[in-house]
């Protein structure tokens, strides 16, 4: 029945007409369990000819074997930049009303990192909250030393210009001080492409310009934003299926299907029957409904068959990524799950939209078990790249740990070609701090 709407929704498309029944399993394959259920919702509040009904769900206790052994911890998995700042903060070697301050700091920034209060208002706050009289200046100090200390690159800053220059500071970025210049005065410049004014200005090359704004490129002007982007990840759907393993190693796909379930009323089934005891006006309302009824119950067993299909074609791909772990998830895109199934990508990037399984690995996005190749020679995953990056920091010497730039250089001879900022966001994704902080941690 699947390969039936898919090959009629393409054909109607070609013709800019799609089919009442294929608009509808455009409309569900986009929802996921919770609104399937607030769609039925609103169907037995609007639709007199249907009733709901009780015995559909009979898988509800399917993942209590799985349930009971997961303890999903969403800040665990998602680490915030509180929390990771705080971590590196209990490293430092420093008295502890200074610690005290700085934390109070980590309290203030915002979801990118910047602090926007000014010293006087921060003087004030630390006055209220913790009692600790401070100075401007004293202020002004602690937040240098923190834009010095602590990782991402370019946290604690107060505005865009200082988050970049921190970070050029950082990297030990050649011709600082005229790079500092062209930030400071012409920044607004920078962001419209008025190159001539800037060289004009500057005085300096258009050749300078085209490698400081590739360099600019390479660093990360919302540091703080990727914590905030995984702690915005919404768990609120109920999952799809649940993934398990049975005695004998066997990987299972088991469907979790929406909770709720509707059947057309036996009285309006009997009444409809007897279309001459009915007034042509009460004989279509009712046909109508129905058929609405019929066509969105059709509907949905097609949305699940479809879901099911495609997540067992999912985890049989990476069924190694299930069993053992990061290191050995495949590359994998929606387009090469859409052309094994047989339907556009389109379909594909719906169906995995806002979606999640139950697995031996906790809940999970469907979406994580999509990775890129990257640009090297042994097409590996980015997530396999992240477990090597891992790999090499774990083996490096503690006592002069490798910093991002230097990991890209071993990368490189591995075949790998990757960006630094890249590798300091999957530094960040992996929670290891950088090498300065692990230099302090040893």
């Amino acid at each position: 029945m699947i390969k039936t709407i898919t090959k009629t929704t393409t054909s109607l498309k070609q013709k800019g007409v799609l089919s009442p029944q294929s608009k509808l399993f455009i409309k569900l394959i986009n929802l996921n369990n919770n609104e399937i259920d607030n769609l039925i919702d609103e169907m037995l509040t609007e639709n007199p000819c249907i009733e709901e009904e009780y015995t559909r769900n009979k898988n509800k206790d399917f993942g209590n074997h799985l349930e009971g052994q997961i303890t999903l911890d969403i800040e665990d998995k998602f680490k915030s930049l509180s929390k990771y700042l705080e971590e590196q903060l209990n490293l430092l070697d420093i008295k502890e009303n200074k610690k005290r301050i700085i934390y109070n700091l980590i309290l203030l920034l915002d979801e990118i990192g910047f602090i926007k209060y000014s010293n006087s208002e921060i003087q004030t706050i630390l006055h209220k909250e913790i009692s600790i009289k401070v100075t401007e200046v004293e202020i002004e100090e602690i937040i240098l030393y923190c834009q010095e200390k602590f990782d991402p690159a370019g946290i604690f800053s107060r505005d865009l210009k200082e988050c970049l220059i921190i970070q050029l500071k950082l990297k030990n970025s050649k011709n600082l001080n005229i790079k500092c210049k062209i930030l400071e005065e012409s920044i607004s410049e920078l962001a419209n492409k008025d190159n001539e004014i800037i060289c004009k200005k500057n005085n300096i090359s258009r050749e300078f310009l085209k490698k400081f704004v590739k360099e600019l490129s390479d660093l990360n002007p919302r540091p703080g934003e990727q914590f905030q982007e995984a702690l915005d990840i919404n768990y609120s759907s109920n999952y799809e299926a649940s993934v398990y393993f049975d005695k004998n190693g066997q990987i299972i796909v088991q469907p979790n299907k929406p909770s709720k379930d509707f059947k057309i009323s036996s009285y309006y089934k009997k009444l409809i029957k007897n279309k001459k005891a009915l007034s042509p006006e009460v004989y279509k309302f009712i046909k109508t409904r129905i058929d609405d009824a019929n066509l969105t119950i059709k509907t949905i067993e097609e949305r699940e068959e479809m879901y099911l299909r495609v997540i067992k074609l999912i985890v049989k791909i990476q069924d190694d990524f299930i069993k053992r772990g990061e290191k050995y998830l495949k590359p994998l895109k929606l387009q090469d799950i859409a052309e094994k199934i047989g339907v556009h990508e389109s379909t594909i990037s719906r169906i995995t939209s806002n979606k999640y399984i139950l697995t031996p690995l906790g809940i999970m996005n469907l979406k994580e078990f999509f990775s890129n190749k990257i640009n090297n020679d042994d097409q590996k995953s980015t997530t396999a790249i992240r477990e090597i990056i891992n790999t090499i920091i774990i083996q490096e010497d503690k006592k002069h740990p490798l910093s991002d730039q230097e990991i890209k250089e071993i990368l490189a001879v591995k075949g790998i070609n990757i960006a630094r900022r890249t590798i300091a966001k999957y530094r960040n994704v992996l929670k290891i701090p950088s090498s300065s902080m692990r230099r302090l941690k040893k």
